[in-house]
């Protein structure tokens, strides 16, 4: 039996066992290629991007017979021993050894492969895309919920998604989502690749999960947008609507398991929690243009106030955006305001405010701080 540590990506896919536990999924090879995962949790990821791959290529050409791809392989790896044998060959002869192109021979057997099935494309995309994150996805999800649906949008518009139990997911360009076909009963759970706004169906028995490579959020029923590129130094998620809990995405393996020592932030309407990959910390912050989600017309309120107490009218900003204003409301007694608010941001409506009271304002983790001297 081959030493499958060794094994590089190609390696698997040219794999003949390999192969058939991808196209036949017997009990046998499902049991022992289990089995050597779970000796071997290093491999998960490189082993299901190279099952990914050899799917992917199956589904594009079914015709292509299993004596046509043994065939090719062969023809292949003869190619490759006479291209090492030569390149060991010019070594010896140049004063200054070059080192062996073992990456290149590498793309040369995946090239050949990709041409029997004319998918040079698309995978190109799937072995340079970073696998880990959704490899080690796919593996949880596949021993619990069967095999994942996943849903690329190659397209220059935003893609609508409709999950199983009637939620909407708007994935935006360049951006894939994954999830399987029916969802459990204790958990819907999703894995994304690149930004999308989600539209929940409120479930309280059934959380709602969207892992992503940084970060993992959980909510009930709400309306939100995930932002996790693959080669992005941060992600963020965006709350529209509802509540979310947003924490660090566990290691491999543990997806769904919440560490004490890594505490999630919960997040409300027109609040966001950036995660940044060089110092790994969570930070909560108003996002840069809150808007008001009392109104359903998603026509902007009209608020008129006539020598109004600004108590009151900061309570009304609280109500209509969904944050916090914290002030000191003794300071502030005397204080009215005379104004009509339309189309203007919540941060313009502050700037008046203050003006008008002879006060200043400040973000501080996600709420707004009102600084006053009072009113003469």
């Amino acid at each position: 039996m081959p030493d499958y540590c060794k094994y590089t990506f190609d390696d698997f896919v040219l794999d003949s066992r390999f192969r058939q536990w991808v196209l036949t999924n017997s009990p046998a090879d499902q049991a022992f290629w289990s089995d050597w995962l779970q000796a071997n949790p290093d491999k998960v990821d490189l082993v299901l991007a190279a099952r990914q791959f050899v799917g992917q290529m199956h589904q594009a050409q079914d015709e292509l017979s299993d004596e046509e791809f043994d065939a090719e392989v062969s023809r292949i790896r003869v190619n490759r021993e006479k291209l090492q044998d030569t390149n060991e060959a010019e070594q010896q002869e140049e004063e200054q050894p070059q080192p062996t192109p073992n990456r290149f021979i590498g793309w040369l057997r995946i090239a050949a492969v990709v041409a029997l099935v004319g998918l040079g494309t698309a995978a190109f995309f799937y072995w340079r895309t970073p696998t880990t994150p959704l490899a080690v996805y796919q593996s949880t999800i596949e021993k619990q919920a069967g095999a994942l649906r996943e849903i690329r949008n190659t397209t220059n518009a935003s893609q609508l998604v409709r999950l199983p139990d009637g939620s909407k997911v708007t994935l935006y360009r360049g951006s894939q989502i994954s999830f399987p076909r029916s969802f459990t009963t204790h958990q819907r759970e999703v894995f994304l690749v690149g930004e999308a706004f989600f539209e929940i169906v409120r479930r309280p028995k059934q959380p709602f999960m969207v892992y992503t490579d940084q970060l993992t959020t959980k909510v009930l029923g709400t309306s939100f947008t995930v932002r996790a590129y693959p080669n992005d130094k941060e992600a963020k998620v965006i709350v529209r609507t509802g509540k979310v809990s947003v924490f660090k995405t566990p290691p491999a393996g543990k997806l769904g398991e919440l560490s004490e020592s890594e505490p999630a932030l919960i997040l409300t309407p027109n609040q966001q929690v950036t995660f940044q990959e060089q110092d790994r910390r969570l930070e909560r912050s108003l996002v840069a243009l809150p808007e008001p989600i009392a109104t359903t017309t998603g026509q902007p309120q009209t608020m008129v106030f006539e020598h109004t107490p600004v108590v009151t009218v900061f309570k009304k900003l609280e109500v209509a955006y969904g944050i916090v204003i914290n002030y000191d409301a003794d300071l502030l007694t005397g204080c009215e305001l005379t104004a009509e608010f339309g189309p203007e941001s919540l941060f313009e409506k502050l700037d008046l405010i203050c003006r008008a009271t002879g006060s200043r304002y400040e973000v501080i983790d996600a709420q707004v701080v009102i600084y006053s001297k009072g009113c003469r």
